[in-house]
């Protein structure tokens, strides 16, 4: 009997001699990193086919699966231990910060009323100036839009959130309005 779906399994799931060099190579480089490194790992995963704006900081505990698939603008900041899990492409927008131990999963795996697994992907976009919390999970086929605080702890699935609230909850929803950022003048 199978215990279902593994990574290996899944459709698309990364294969070939970038995938090779990434896992046996790239990664380590990336995790044994000094922690103030961030150009170095910026300047990695740029090599490995990621987008990159030349200000973006990763941890070195970060744990991503497929950099080529990765774009963020600058500003952009991902806290210690967060996944990022890209089958599928993830943006990340401008002054955005990704907190600790989010998850970002463009792929998951869900059972169906007959109790067949099927796989779902999708891209995640997370628009200019948003915050997404400790501990957060974001699904495939998410846009976060411009502006979001989304609260510690939530799910984030797909559900009605709007621009420039501050959203919590699983399924993470808005619960009330903030503040429009805007840059000092010049």
């Amino acid at each position: 009997m199978s215990a279902g779906p593994t990574i290996a399994d899944e459709p698309g799931a990364a294969r070939g001699p970038r995938a090779m060099l990434w896992r046996w190579v790239g990664r380590p480089l990336f995790r044994c990193s000094p922690r103030t490194a961030y150009k170095f790992r910026r300047r990695l995963l740029n090599r490995f086919g990621a987008e990159l704006a030349p200000t973006v900081k990763f941890r070195n505990t970060c744990r991503i699966d497929r950099p080529w698939n990765l774009a963020a603008e600058a500003l952009a900041i991902f806290g210690d231990e967060t996944i990022v899990r890209a089958a599928s492409p993830i943006r990340v927008g401008k002054r955005c910060v990704i907190s600790q131990y989010t998850a970002l999963m463009t792929t998951m795996v869900q059972r169906d009323e007959r109790g067949a697994f099927r796989m779902i992907t999708g891209p995640i976009e997370i628009n200019d100036d948003c915050w997404v919390a400790t501990d957060c999970t974001v699904l495939p086929g998410v846009v976060i839009p411009e502006g979001v605080v989304v609260g510690a702890r939530s799910l984030v699935g797909g559900g009605d959130i709007e621009p420039w609230t501050i959203a919590s909850g699983t399924p993470a929803k808005s619960l009330r309005q903030r503040e429009p950022w805007s840059s000092p003048p010049a």
